[in-house]
């Protein structure tokens, strides 16, 4: 994995103390080896027959139904976990962010400079942690978690008395990230600007956190995690009532203020990244960890998620998404991991079986050094998909 040049350095008043200064030459610093011409891994190399073709598509569209609009609520792959947390939290959290009026917490939450140290970054910013984030963002949040704690902190939105954890299993000592890292809370960061267009535009999120996740037996807790094993983006921090200051991996996201288009338009921070904890796949008893990294280029090709007029464009021209689905009617670990980039054109493109009828997704993506594009139609009768490459395979 590619590191940006720099980490940033982050001072917060009442939460955390002062701490060195920054270093980040911004978005998309990361010039990500995998833009435009991912690798080709070993499994692809022999696809020169239908049939051959035809074959890893099924591994891959048993793992990432998402990426041709058939998605199954029901039966989630690793790539689909992925794509659906991202969006479900994350991209979530970004948007709902920016409906906040923040006068409210300008004498509790507010640094004037955030990087006290830096000579390149003299924002100030808004910072909430934990629970915080729950009020900050209202009641449609009351059942997130922005504190994973293992039973000895009282905070005011657990889901659980006691450990969060409890009743979770990993396969063994060696699955990383282990349990024991998503123990903490979350820590929100909201940049002001001088630019009026740009204020509180730019925001970071590090830490873990759970939400709901809706299945037809009932609500599960998906896990987020966020920290320097996870994102190649870093902030570095001094924690209340530390003396030495902690480099903490984080995912940022800016909306772009204004376009040509008059678009929605937000922006992947490069080299962001997270681990979302999968507890879904009853062919066994533990949990399964999907990791998924976001890569972008400065002015070549950024990481993008764009709304206009109803229809939404997800454009991830660099990331990796590793994971693993137990099975056992074929036994098999399924360790996999998928390297390219990912495109999707449409409405509800992560949740296409709930557009209206007749809608059409468009995609185009290149994973493992194979191009998959096509389009996908909801008709009344179900998700009809058709490729343009390669033109042999059937969904």
């Amino acid at each position: 994995m590619n590191f940006l040049k720099g980490t940033l350095a982050v001072a917060l008043t009442g939460l955390l103390t002062a701490c060195g200064g920054g270093g980040s030459d911004g978005y998309y610093d990361n010039k990500g080896t995998n833009i435009g011409n991912p690798p080709t891994q070993p499994s692809t190399g022999g696809a020169t027959t239908p049939a051959d073709a035809q074959k890893i598509f099924n591994e891959l569209k048993a793992e990432g139904a998402a990426l041709f609009g058939q998605a199954d609520p029901e039966q989630k792959g690793y790539v689909d976990h992925a794509l659906d947390a991202y969006a479900q939290s994350i991209l979530k959290i970004s948007q709902d962010i920016r409906n906040v009026d923040f006068t409210a917490f300008a004498t509790t939450n507010r640094k004037e400079k955030c990087y006290d140290e830096s000579t390149s970054d003299y924002r100030t910013c808004y910072i909430f942690k934990g629970d915080e984030i729950n009020t900050l963002l209202g009641a449609k949040y009351d059942a997130w978690d922005f504190v994973i704690d293992d039973g000895t902190i009282d905070n005011l939105n657990d889901q659980t008395i006691g450990n969060d954890l409890a009743n979770i299993r990993l396969k063994s000592e060696e699955v990383t990230p282990d349990l024991k890292s998503y123990y903490g809370e979350t820590y929100l960061f909201v940049f002001e600007n001088e630019n009026k267009l740009k204020h509180l535009q730019d925001i970071a999120i590090s830490g873990a956190f759970s939400y709901p996740f809706a299945q037809t037996d009932g609500l599960q807790k998906r896990f987020i995690l966020i920290n320097s094993e996870t994102s190649d983006f870093k902030i570095t921090v001094t924690k209340a009532g530390a003396t030495e200051s902690t480099v903490m991996g984080a995912l940022s996201i800016y909306k772009v203020p204004k376009t040509s288009d008059d678009s929605e338009y937000y922006v992947t921070e490069a080299g962001s990244g997270f681990n979302t904890l999968i507890n879904d796949n009853t062919n066994v008893a533990f949990a399964e960890p999907v990791n998924f990294r976001i890569d972008s280029e400065l002015g070549v090709a950024p990481s993008t998620y764009k709304i206009l007029n109803n229809i939404e464009t997800l454009n991830l021209p660099s990331v990796t998404i590793s994971g693993t689905r137990v099975e056992h009617e074929q036994p098999t670990l399924n360790a996999k991991e998928f390297i390219g980039s990912i495109y999707l054109e449409g409405p509800s493109i992560l949740d296409f079986k709930q557009s209206a009828v007749d809608s059409i997704l468009k995609f185009k993506h290149v994973l493992n050094g194979v191009t998959y594009a096509g389009q996908s139609k909801n008709t009344a009768s179900g998700i009809i998909t058709e490729f343009s490459s390669p033109s042999a395979i059937k969904y």
